[in-house]
C-alpha cells in the first residue's frame, strides 16, 4: 500500500511541474499612470534594478478587467492615474497584451 501512495504522489507531482511549465502568465502589480483606448501604461519595479520601470499594456477585446470582483468593461474602469492595479500577461503569447486586468473595488 505504501508503494502505491508513492507512485500516486509521484504521478500527481509530475502533474503538477507539467501544468506550472505550460502556463507562463506572469502578473506586474503597480500603479497607473496614463490610459488610452487601448492601452493602460503601468508602473512596476523591475525585479533586476529594483527601479520603476513604465510598461505599455494592450487592452483588448478578450481583456477581462475586474473592478474588485465585478467585471466591468475598460470605458466604465475610470482608472485614475496613482491607483492600484495588477495586470497578468502571458508571457509566451504576447508580453503586452493584458489578459486579466484587476482593480480596487470603488469606496
Amino acid at each position: 500500500m505504501t508503494r502505491f501512495i508513492q507512485l500516486v504522489s509521484m504521478v500527481a507531482g509530475v502533474c503538477l511541474l507539467t501544468a506550472s511549465l505550460s502556463a507562463h502568465e506572469i502578473t506586474y502589480k503597480g500603479k497607473v499612470v496614463s490610459t488610452d483606448k487601448a492601452v493602460v501604461k503601468v508602473t512596476v519595479i523591475d525585479d533586476k534594478t529594483k527601479k520603476p520601470l513604465d510598461i505599455n499594456f494592450k487592452i483588448d477585446k478578450d481583456t477581462k478587467i475586474l473592478r474588485g470582483d465585478k467585471l466591468v468593461p475598460f470605458a466604465d474602469a475610470r482608472m485614475v492615474k496613482g491607483e492600484s492595479i495588477a495586470v497578468t500577461v502571458d508571457h509566451d503569447l504576447d508580453e503586452d497584451l493584458a489578459l486579466v486586468v484587476r482593480l480596487d473595488a470603488r469606496k
